[in-house]
């Protein structure tokens, strides 16, 4: 078992070597960064650099990127607009893939194996038009992904479209045979049920 941390604890600072390095001495043999423009800022060729330099340094593995849920502008925490895969505006929706494939980009300076999305927020509804675009979105975002050898996967989360019955159902009808699944087990914990059932039932 490989012990991995997800950046987005610390998703309200800025993503730094310093950070980095206090990481990799508290034993984590990787990470997970979460994509916010003020925490790791995806488009930005220096600040890639710095964190690609700052994990060799600590020899900690880039396990996957996690997308970003918001076009955030503000300095000091997660926030704007939403970043959402089931926008069913189309101008909204090639918007979202096209930031989202900078995200995706990464890869080209600094490689990892696998990008986590979401179905949409964490309030959304089981609507039949949010299910097309999301299939839109991730038939295009496979197809990028897969060039510079990034698997995207989906994760269940407690909206609706999150769930883990619905997103199976979605990779069973749209036959996305390239899409995978990320099981968040805290995800899980938070689902309707009697508690001692929740994971078990999710997975």
């Amino acid at each position: 078992m490989q012990r991995l941390l997800s950046t987005y604890i610390f998703v309200s600072r800025k993503l730094t070597r310093d950070l980095i390095t206090q990481i990799g001495e508290a034993g984590f043999h990787g990470v997970e960064i979460f994509c916010s423009r003020s925490h790791f800022d995806y488009t930005s060729k220096s600040e890639i650099q710095l964190i690609a330099g700052a994990l060799a340094d600590t020899k900690l593995k880039l396990a996957s990127l996690h997308a970003p849920t918001s076009r955030d502008l503000s300095a000091s925490r997660e926030g704007g607009q939403p970043l959402s895969i089931c926008e069913v505006e189309r101008v909204r929706r090639i918007e979202a893939m096209d930031e989202l494939k900078r995200a995706i980009d990464v890869a080209e300076e600094l490689p990892f194996s696998r990008m986590i999305f979401h179905m949409g927020g964490s309030r959304e509804s089981a609507d039949p038009r949010k299910r097309d675009a999301a299939f839109s979105s991730l038939e295009h975002l496979i197809l990028h992904a897969k060039h510079v050898g990034v698997t995207i996967c989906v994760e269940n989360t407690t909206s609706e479209m999150g769930s883990p019955a619905y997103l199976r159902s979605f990779v069973d009808e749209t036959r996305l045979s390239d899409l995978r699944f990320n099981f968040d087990i805290g995800h899980a914990n938070l689902a309707d049920g009697a508690e001692e059932n929740r994971v078990a039932e999710s997975f």
